[in-house]
């Protein structure tokens, strides 16, 4: 008894030699023997039937190619055959037919054999990509047969659930499946064949899914119908979404946290409209009450410190009204901000709320009279930005232009005056919250109406910026959407 009968084991082989390489021997030799055959039997049929055999042998050749090589060295030997080798008592046409024949039959074969092989390359080459394709596919791809048995099964899959391919060949889809789904699926399959066909093929359902280790986890899949010879099969396309649902859940957590501000701020803007307001009427009552009755005796400091303190009250207010405002921006219906008016009618409107001295020129741009536009917060935002080039103005005299440009989609609106100008270092400082460039006893202001005028424009869609250099004026650009979904706005 031998070791490998007695381990239940072949021993492996001492050299292994390729098929292709078989063939090239195998052809090689019957080439040869084809020649001796020539020489024994000199009507070449014998010859013959051994050159094609030859020929046949390179099916198993790596090239297609090779059967011509072969077929051109048999018909070569052939024809050498016929001229070197005696023919004693041999009709000579005889000789001829056969030796012609074995040449038809040589190419004959030859063809059938490189038609055959190109195209069984041609098969394997686009097995191959689709192998490759299927292997190196991000998504997990499996494929079952009619009774939900895993054919197949990628990289992608195995990375997924856990499972070499070698697990999972031909055990059924459902290990791939927590109980309930398991359940339902191989009652899909085992009673209802159709109804399982319409509920899964052709739509992406969401399940969830079962590791080796047992843990589930929520996953898309996708599954189509195939049909290969006579044979039924399914592909199915698995997406692992853990990332995606993680993704969802923290999206949902910062909507939450959103709305909880948005709470927050709303309970804010009550108190600060009523609470706040409560204090500062206060103050303004008691210090106008004390300069009434205290009038005969009040000196002029006295009345000077009483009108600065109801000064900074009314101060306090406005910026009460204004930080208001801006909490308010894209959060309270308001049918103004649907109205629709024509451009010149609005400018017309807010040259009313400014208040313009006589040494101020505001011209307006003609072109406002071909459009409409939003009544507000359009109405808004030119008022604040004409108030301040003329609350800014060192000389109390000036012009301001209000132009327009028409681009696609949007307007571009701009407002210039010749005022002091703005330093670059502070462009992005004057549109922030409660920032002023000078003092609030030189300029009166809460700081607030940029950063208004900037979350207004934002709102709907557009931007805004400054372009100025101290001594060189002032100009303001923003652009606006032609059309806009219903908006909300401030008041």
């Amino acid at each position: 008894m031998t070791y490998a009968s007695q381990t239940g084991t072949q021993p492996p082989p001492l050299l292994r030699i390729p098929a292709s390489q078989k063939a090239h021997f195998a052809a090689a030799l019957l080439t040869a023997a084809g020649l001796l055959f020539d020489y024994l039997t000199p009507l070449g049929v014998a010859a013959g039937l051994i050159y094609t055999a030859a020929v046949l042998c390179t099916i198993w050749a790596t090239k297609p190619a090779t059967a011509y090589t072969v077929a051109v060295a048999g018909s070569a030997l052939t024809i050498l055959g016929y001229l070197l080798f005696h023919r004693a008592g041999v009709t000579e046409w005889i000789v001829v037919a056969n030796r012609g024949l074995t040449l038809l039959t040589l190419w004959i074969f030859a063809f059938m054999v490189y038609w055959q092989k190109s195209i069984q390359i041609s098969l394997e080459r686009k097995q191959n990509e689709l192998m490759a394709i299927r292997d190196n596919s991000v998504e997990g791809m499996v494929t079952i047969d009619s009774q939900g048995k895993i054919q197949s099964f990628n990289r992608a899959c195995q990375q997924i659930f856990g499972y070499s391919a070698e697990e999972v060949a031909g055990k059924n889809i459902s290990l791939l499946m927590p109980t309930p789904y398991r359940s339902e699926h191989d009652g899909y399959t085992r009673n209802d064949f159709k109804t399982w066909q319409q509920e899964y093929i052709g739509a992406s359902r969401e399940f969830q899914g079962q590791r080796k280790d047992g843990t589930t986890f929520p996953l898309t899949a996708s599954v189509s119908e195939i049909r290969v010879g006579g044979h039924l099969l399914f592909s199915g396309i698995f997406r692992d979404i853990s990332e995606q649902k993680r993704a969802e859940a923290e999206r949902e957590r910062f909507i939450e946290d959103l709305s909880r501000s948005n709470r927050d701020l709303d309970d804010f803007a009550y108190v600060a409209s009523h609470d706040l307001r409560a204090p500062l009427r206060v103050i303004d009552n008691a210090s106008t009450w004390l300069e009434e009755d205290l009038a005969g005796t009040l000196d002029e400091d006295s009345r000077e410190n009483l009108q600065l303190l109801r000064s900074r009250v009314a101060r306090m207010d406005r910026l009460l009204d204004d930080l208001l405002e801006y909490s308010r921006i894209g959060r309270k219906s308001d049918q103004r901000y649907q109205q629709l008016m024509l451009g010149d009618a609005l400018m017309q409107e807010v040259l009313m709320l400014v208040d313009q001295p006589e040494g101020f020129t505001v011209r307006i741009d003609p072109a406002f009279k071909n459009i409409q536009l939003v009544n507000m917060p359009l109405k808004q935002i030119f008022a604040n930005l004409i108030s301040n080039a003329i609350k800014h103005s060192e000389t109390g005299t000036g012009n301001v232009d209000v132009t327009l440009q028409d681009t696609d989609g949007h307007w571009v609106f701009s407002v210039a005056d010749d005022g002091p100008g703005i330093a670059p270092e502070f462009h992005e400082k004057i549109f922030m919250m409660f920032q002023t460039l000078k003092s609030r006893d030189q300029v009166e202001g809460s700081g607030m109406g940029l950063s208004i005028v900037q979350k207004h424009v934002q709102q709907a869609g557009g931007t805004i910026s400054v372009q100025s250099a101290e001594g060189e004026g002032c100009e303001f650009r923003f652009t606006w959407p032609k059309h806009q979904p219903a908006a909300t706005g401030g008041n």
